[in-house]
């Protein structure tokens, strides 16, 4: 479905729970406001108003929505699924690689999966590329980690680096604190999108911090992509004060961080 989330063109959330809405399980600091859960719990979003916690209720995987993937002619970016990570370890395998083989027979789409579980990423996207005889995904599948600390970096970053993928990105949102030196890992990442948290109760980002992140991707030429300074942006200690709730106005950045690139203009 249409999105408003700058770096796609729609969502396809294509795990549901049976009956309706939608379910995850929190996984670190970065999941404490999770946008997902917010919406699931409440039945005006089609929400069904299970916590993202404990065990994973019944679901059901949207084969209809893989298969009109196909007839599609005009090209999008799919961000496969914002309301849940497809490779969560309650996720049968066979599921994930059902969703790859209705990527792969439809290289006019491009599909952004985004996990905060790469290392379950590499094992399963392994297994289908194997099964395909391929050694690396095709261009249309973009693999990609979630980032919110130098914790996080340090831990998914490994593990997205292994997968053959030509298109490997980051989502550094929310951004909790200063990444530092990342140079170390950019040679591994084709796109860094970043952002601040939004929202009721958001965690601070300083824009320092974006800024930081940006400088090095454009010194090692990695594209980067600032989505959004945040709903509690700070710059100098101070507040940063935006009319976009969301602080996801470009033309309200420091102009030196109204970048929104992708890697080979797509």
């Amino acid at each position: 479905m249409p999105t408003n989330i700058e770096w796609t063109d729609q969502t396809d959330n294509i795990i549901r729970v049976k009956g309706g809405g939608w379910w995850c399980h929190k996984k670190s600091e970065g999941c404490a406001n999770c946008y997902a859960d917010k919406l699931n719990k409440n039945s005006f979003f089609g929400g069904n108003k299970q916590p993202y916690s404990g065990l994973p209720p019944e679901l059901v995987l949207d084969t209809e929505a893989i298969r009109k993937w196909g007839f599609q002619t005009k090209p999008k970016k799919h961000f496969v699924s914002s309301m849940t990570d497809v490779f969560g370890e309650w996720v049968p395998r066979f599921w994930q690689h059902e969703m790859l083989d209705g990527m792969f027979v439809t290289p006019n789409q491009i599909f952004q999966i985004l996990t905060k579980r790469p290392e379950i990423m590499l094992l399963s996207m392994d297994e289908w590329l194997s099964c395909h005889g391929l050694d690396k995904l095709p261009l249309n599948i973009w693999s990609g980690t979630s980032i919110e600390n130098r914790r996080t970096l340090e831990e998914r970053s490994q593990f997205l680096a292994q997968i053959p993928a030509l298109i490997r990105f980051w989502s550094v949102e929310p951004l909790l604190e200063d990444l530092g030196d990342i140079t170390q890992y950019l040679n591994d990442v084709q796109l860094v999108i970043v952002g601040g948290e939004s929202g009721p109760n958001s965690r601070p980002c300083h824009i320092e911090w974006i800024n930081s992140i940006v400088q090095q991707c454009q010194q090692s030429k990695t594209p980067v992509f600032v989505k959004q300074l945040g709903a509690n942006a700070k710059f100098g200690g101070q507040q940063f004060k935006t009319r976009d709730r969301k602080g996801g106005d470009i033309e309200e950045f420091p102009l030196h961080l109204q970048v929104r690139q992708f890697p080979f203009d797509a």
